[in-house]
């Protein structure tokens, strides 16, 4: 992992966005990072003097994006103090223009809540979050999902806790962790969820086959460790549903720091990218998926 040199925080004035402000300025002082926080309004459909969706469709009344700019000029500026902030107001479709700002400028790590609150909410992540962590090819850090006050979050990266797949995008995602882990000195934890199994699968092993299967995919995971020269504090393989025993598995530990792959990878090795919008969901603490 490189330094994260640009760090992108999209802004929607909510308070679960001021909380990821505190982490996007814990990162940037570490790597002397550039925060750039950046507002989208929305097209404005109403505004077509035919009513049809045409060129005057897309353009936002002009009252409002001066009402935004006016508001993010000042926008986490306490949250902010001291840090390098650069303040963007942009028009269209907001994860659109996050993805194209992504890409433009080289971002090397988005930061952003999944606005999942409420009773309804918290089992769904919104539809813009949705789209950055499917459209993005940079890191994304979001925030807890769950019904929690953002003041009551810990600001601290000390505990960590890295949700491995053994497929080839393992590698990269604990090498990352590794990275982030060793500049921030913390403890680092790797955990890799195994399916249950079921009568009849124990057939190809002998004896304790459950062990077996373990001690199987903890060596296949000391041979990543190895690869990747990462100093881990534990090898852990949970057997069960990769977002629960995974967020299980950060809770118990406390972790402040859950890192995982996402991707569109598929099959046996790959379970934690079929699985990343869940454990987002359901993550005791925030979540970078690499």
């Amino acid at each position: 992992m490189a330094s994260l040199l640009r760090i992108l925080v999209p802004v929607d004035f909510s308070d679960e966005c001021r909380a990821m402000l505190r982490y996007a300025k814990l990162i940037a002082e570490r790597d002397g990072a550039e925060i750039t926080l950046l507002h989208v309004v929305s097209p404005s459909y109403a505004d077509s003097p035919t009513g049809v969706a045409g060129p005057d469709a897309f353009a936002a009344p002009p009252q409002l994006v001066a009402e935004r700019t006016l508001q993010m000029a000042t926008f986490g500026a306490d949250e902010l103090r001291g840090a390098a902030v650069r303040r963007l107001v942009y028009e269209g479709d907001p994860a659109e223009q996050i993805a194209g700002i992504v890409r433009a400028e080289d971002i090397d790590l988005v930061a952003m809540p999944t606005h999942g609150m409420g009773l309804l909410r918290r089992f769904l992540i919104g539809s813009v979050t949705a789209k950055v962590l499917h459209d993005v090819s940079c890191p994304v850090l979001t925030g807890v999902h769950v019904e929690r006050p953002p003041h009551q979050l810990p600001l601290a990266f000390s505990n960590i806790v890295c949700g491995v797949d053994l497929d080839g995008h393992g590698q990269e995602t604990l090498a990352w962790a590794a990275q982030f882990a060793s500049d921030f000195q913390a403890r680092l934890n790797i955990v890799h969820a195994v399916p249950a199994l079921v009568p009849g699968f124990e057939l190809p092993f002998s004896g304790d086959w459950k062990s077996d299967v373990t001690n199987l995919a903890r060596e296949d995971l000391g041979k990543l460790v190895a690869a990747v020269g990462a100093d881990v504090e534990g090898i852990y393989v949970e057997e069960g549903e990769t977002p629960e025993r995974v967020c299980s598995f950060a809770r118990s530990r406390h972790a402040d720091l859950l890192v995982i792959g996402r991707g569109a990878q598929e099959g046996v090795g790959a379970r934690l990218h079929a699985n990343a919008y869940a454990i987002i969901r359901e993550s005791p603490c925030p979540v970078v998926s690499v």
